[in-house]
């Protein structure tokens, strides 16, 4: 292992001090659809950011806010996953009441000195055109990163973060 430097103080510690039991299972009291989104976080040259943790916040199946869970440690709505050395995360929740179903996303990682915010959608790209959120991007070609794809065999969604770079991922800023 190569010796540390001043440089590196930020991290990368999430795997120790933030890390949660069951990962990326966001659980709620209410049924609903079976998500399962699956992918891979890639830096500027396409290689694996292995050391990353994806924070995912979201409505309830039936449109509520995320409230405290009845007996639980954690809200509902609320989850958080490592990457994989291979730079690979797994998210396990209940499809949200929207009329463009999302998640937003925190992205922490090395090298950053606050997270990245983006959002990954789960409809088309016209139903998210449509979003007030996105008309910025209506025209974009860009806006394709933030739409998961559906693979009709197993109807799991994927959905490939870039941090930088060609194809890189739209991330949104929420300072004033």
């Amino acid at each position: 292992m190569a010796q540390r430097t001043p440089s590196q103080t930020i991290g990368p510690f999430f795997h120790e001090a933030l890390r949660w039991r069951d990962g990326g299972q966001i659980r709620f009291a209410e049924a609903g659809e079976r998500l399962l989104v699956t992918g891979r976080l890639t830096d500027g040259d396409g290689a694996a950011v292995g050391d990353a943790l994806i924070e995912s916040w979201q409505l309830s199946p039936a449109g509520r806010t995320p409230a405290p869970a009845e007996g639980a440690a954690k809200p509902h709505g609320f989850g958080r996953v490592e990457t994989a050395p291979d730079g690979s995360f797994r998210i396990e929740t209940l499809l949200p009441a929207a009329s463009a179903p999302s998640l937003e996303i925190a992205i922490f990682a090395r090298g950053l000195l606050k997270a990245l915010r983006t959002r990954v959608y789960f409809c088309s790209e016209e139903r998210a055109r449509a979003e007030p959120t996105l008309k910025a991007l209506a025209a974009s070609p860009r806006l394709k990163t933030l739409i998961a794809r559906r693979d009709g065999a197993t109807g799991r969604f994927r959905w490939d973060v870039r941090l930088q770079g060609e194809g890189e991922t739209v991330f949104f800023s929420f300072e004033p």
